[in-house]
């Protein structure tokens, strides 16, 4: 029996190619991913149910890479966890805009959130209102540095050789800069965080 031309479509090759689309383009539609993947827009509807579908299969792929925080000590865990994060998201910077757009409800994300919360309540007594607040402190942390890593590496056109900015700016790449920003602010997190730790 011959081989297939193409993979057999599949709702994970769907999701890859959407992805793939994205870090070229910024975008995808679904005829467009249709078109790559050489089949009908009806047929994608056989594996996924819409595009908002899709943007959740690409935050779970995006997911199924981050280090679940499981260390023995909350901080190591926060730290591990939010800096695995913004590597997996830094990958692919242009999903982020689509990622941010709707709600979470990939429950591979979900379970994430989750054992970050267990953590927070378990090991650190958050709970409630500083619970939820150190969750979103950490998110949109971690979600502007993956942006900022995927800036552009000149940053500021700062042309005038006297000014403050062009002087901090000599010998320095963008990298180095935008994954040390992100290592102090994580640490000042993490440092407010342990001045609402209740005693077990």
């Amino acid at each position: 029996m011959a081989r297939p031309h193409r993979p057999i479509l599949s709702r994970e090759l769907i999701i890859a190619t959407a992805l793939d689309l994205i870090d070229r383009t910024g975008r995808f539609t679904l005829p467009e991913l249709a078109q790559r993947l050489g089949v009908s827009v009806s047929s994608l509807y056989h594996h996924i149910e819409g595009r908002a579908s899709i943007v959740e299969g690409i935050r779970g792929l995006l997911a199924a890479t981050m280090t679940p925080p499981t260390e023995p000590d909350w901080q190591d865990a926060v730290v591990h966890w939010a800096t695995s994060y913004r590597d997996s998201f830094a990958a692919h910077p242009a999903a982020i805009p689509l990622l941010v757009g709707q709600t979470v409800s990939d429950p591979s994300t979900l379970a994430q959130y989750d054992q970050l919360a267990k953590v927070l309540q378990d090991r650190a007594g958050l709970t409630g209102a500083d619970l939820i607040v150190a969750i979103t402190m950490l998110d949109t942390l971690c979600l502007g540095a993956a942006l900022d890593l995927g800036a552009p590496s000149e940053v500021w056109a700062a042309r005038d050789q006297d000014s403050a900015l062009t002087r901090s700016l000599a010998g320095t790449s963008h990298e180095e800069l935008s994954r040390t920003a992100f290592d102090r602010q994580l640490r000042l997190i993490v440092a407010d965080l342990a001045r609402h730790v209740r005693p077990a």
